[in-house]
């Protein structure tokens, strides 16, 4: 297998940031995680995805919060490193502060609020070098107190809200933040928003259920977390349904589109239904969708994430997972199938299910899976993607719907746009179950090639 650095490809772009100000000479920019040196690009990018996997596999706020400010710390060199929560400048609180040797930072702290109040007011990443006093007093009073002569700041933003700061700041003469330094800090400020996010979402919802006895918050959360169809998808029609059998679902997906046009798609099950289900499920798509931005090759991606499931979910608990990668304008299709219902092709009145590629997720670390063979597409292909909600659609008497059923009703919607064809399959399956709801939740993905 091999995978390719995007320093070779069109690279993700970096969380934007905003020029250095206080500097007493000019500082490059734009801003980039790349250098163009192998060695330091390559340390770069493997803390970023490093820093993906680790924080997305925790959902204790205060273990997340912990490991934000020593990951910046290892990130930035810097001496210290303070986590505020908040979406204000006058609002926010700080909640982890410690040193380079991880001392907590005791008394009564100081840092650039001005430099933070930049920060948020702009909503990216800044960073100012200080070579005077003068430039101190002009950062605050703070900064020339202290003798900073480095500071950086980064917005952590989830779902278009802030939630926080990120701030690092070094006394020492000759350390000075790059336009490298800030990019890499914005670009895993983005991904730490995401895992702050999940582990307030997964506290509140405990405390919701124990005071409560209640898991509609989870089903709420978990319909907010959910993404919609992306508009404007050339060459493409793309159908979607979902129905949870309980308040919160086991069944997974992701519809995104990529920067260079191809659509990646992902449908999973993870064992079991309820809170620790649906969480682990939105836990899966932020990785995922951080790993896609860095990673080409969906088998890789799709073992990382299976290396960091196995070492983080309980025993007993896995995931099946189907992540494709479709190119509509070479019409090409990659995919990997992780233990999950076959991937189905209809192509006219003909209706071929692809092959697995692989075992479930989380079952097995230091796993290697494989994705498939390009599979050549034409138009007017539709490509189908279900959980096993479907097919063992089961109605009073055990009789279940089957794939056979499922694969001769696809024969017939060759024609079908996207949605028509998941209208047929929703109105089978409610005639099968009698007018009653499956036992199982019900996902299904339609994709058709203009």
């Amino acid at each position: 297998m091999k995978w390719t650095w995007p320093w070779k490809r069109a690279a993700a772009a970096p969380a934007p940031v905003a020029p250095a100000r206080g500097a007493s000479r000019p500082v490059e920019e734009p801003s980039t995680i790349l250098t163009g040196d192998a060695t330091e690009d390559s340390r770069s990018l493997e803390i970023l995805l490093d820093t993906i996997a680790a924080v997305t596999a925790n959902i204790d706020l205060d273990s997340v919060l912990r490991d934000i400010v020593d990951r910046s710390l290892q990130v930035t060199r810097a001496e210290r490193a303070i986590l505020l929560l908040g979406d204000a400048p006058d609002d926010l609180a700080v909640r982890v502060a410690q040193d380079r040797e991880g001392n907590a930072l005791a008394g009564e702290l100081q840092w650039s609020r001005s430099l933070v109040r930049r920060c948020l007011e702009q909503g990216m990443a800044v960073r100012s070098v200080v070579q005077s006093d003068q430039e101190a007093l002009e950062l605050g009073q703070s900064v020339y107190d202290l003798k900073l002569r480095a500071v950086m700041c980064a917005p952590m933003r989830a779902r278009n809200r802030i939630v926080g700061v990120i701030y690092v700041d070094s006394r020492a003469v000759r350390r000075e933040f790059s336009a490298r330094d800030l990019a890499l800090f914005g670009a895993i400020s983005a991904q730490l928003a995401i895992s702050v996010e999940n582990a307030r979402l997964h506290a509140d919802s405990l405390e919701k259920v124990r005071l409560e006895k209640d898991v509609e918050i989870v089903r709420r959360i978990q319909q907010h977390l959910l993404p919609p169809v992306p508009a404007d998808l050339p060459g493409l029609q793309v159908a979607l349904r979902y129905e949870a059998a309980e308040k919160a679902s086991g069944d997974s997906y992701d519809l995104l589109k990529l920067r260079d046009g191809r659509f990646a798609v992902m449908i999973g099950d993870v064992s079991g239904h309820g809170v620790g289900s649906a969480l682990l499920n939105h836990s899966v798509q932020a990785a995922l969708r951080s790993y896609l931005e860095l990673i080409d090759d969906p088998a890789v991606i799709v073992t990382r994430l299976n290396d960091r499931l196995s070492q983080s979910v309980e025993a007993g608990k896995f995931m099946s997972m189907l992540l494709a990668i479709i190119d509509p304008q070479r019409r090409t299709l990659h995919y990997v199938n992780a233990g999950h219902p076959g991937l189905v092709l209809v192509r006219g009145g003909e209706v071929r299910v692809l092959e697995k590629t692989g075992m479930v997720l989380g079952v097995l670390a230091g796993q290697a899976y494989e994705a498939s063979a390009p599979v050549a597409l034409q138009s007017g292909d539709i490509l189908f993607l279900h959980t096993d909600g479907v097919d063992e659609a089961k109605r009073a008497g055990g009789a279940v719907f089957g794939a056979d059923r499922l694969a001769q009703l696809l024969a017939k919607t060759g024609r079908q746009s996207a949605e028509g064809v998941l209208r047929e399959v929703e109105a089978a399956l409610q005639a099968h179950l009698g007018g009653g709801g499956g036992e199982d939740d019900i996902t299904m993905i339609a994709v058709r090639l203009s």
